[in-house]
């Protein structure tokens, strides 16, 4: 009784911490008082544990084609290679072509008058040869080198993303088979408990080990509470990681199919 006594205290203890630390996690101030629904383990238990509804590859190609910050990366590309291009131009000759017209009219500011035969006509060009182009040149170098970056950035970025979703897809099927196991795992420790009465009953075991069974019992449900959530938490990375993930204005979250 003193042990379960003391075990109590301390799980009352580590879930006020768990419950502040999710406060500040949600920007809520410590001292405001919330309740947990204690009804969301008993949906996900009715829920259950789902299989991925595709492949690993597909997953990846889904990622791939769907990540915003991979469509970014790509974006950036696409930015320095327009800077290369501008810095490429400035290597070319140039040629800018030049021209002012003046005239008046008979009588001033009559602009219905005015006396286009009588007027000054200048045309010209103004060319720039690329003879000194050492400015240009190291703009046109720092932009390839910059161009390089990018690409190399966005190689990199890619294969962390497989990398993240092949992990996530792992995560995935190994809490799902930790569920099954701790499914399998409570049901034996429920027939050891029942099996342990009825010999307690019929006086072959001592009441020892029907209270080590019990205990037995408690962690096992706790294990698979634990698996159940580790495997939510696990499909939501997924999800995040395969890009769709979506959230709606009211907070919930929602799977993009695509």
């Amino acid at each position: 009784v003193l042990r379960a006594q003391d075990s109590l205290v301390r799980a009352l203890q580590n879930y006020e911490q768990a419950l502040d630390n999710y406060k500040i996690r949600l920007s809520l101030p410590t001292d405001i008082d919330i309740e947990l629904d204690q009804n969301e383990l008993d949906a996900l238990a009715e829920i259950g544990v789902e299989e991925p509804e595709y492949t690993l590859h597909n997953a990846i190609e889904t990622a791939l084609l769907g990540r915003l910050d991979l469509a970014t990366s790509g974006d950036r590309i696409d930015d320095a290679l327009r800077k290369t291009l501008l810095a490429a131009d400035g290597l070319e000759t140039q040629l800018n072509i030049t021209g002012t017209v003046a005239f008046d009219s008979k009588e001033k500011t009559d602009f219905s008058n005015l006396q286009l035969h009588e007027g000054f006509y200048n045309f010209g060009f103004d060319a720039d040869l690329p003879l000194d182009r050492k400015n240009q040149r190291n703009v046109y170098r720092a932009a390839l080198i910059e161009l390089q970056r990018q690409q190399r950035q966005y190689d990199q970025d890619i294969d962390n993303t497989i990398l993240q979703v092949r992990d996530a897809y792992r995560l995935l099927e190994e809490t799902a088979k930790r569920y099954h196991i701790q499914q399998n795992s409570l049901k034996l420790a429920l027939r050891r408990v029942e099996s342990n009465k009825l010999l307690l009953d019929a006086g072959r075991v001592p009441v020892r080990i029907v209270l080590e069974s019990q205990d037995d019992l408690v962690e096992a449900e706790d294990a698979v509470t634990a698996a159940l959530v580790e495997h939510l938490t696990a499909k939501l990375s997924f999800f995040r990681d395969v890009g769709i993930l979506q959230v709606k204005p009211d907070g919930m979250w929602e799977k993009e199919l695509r």
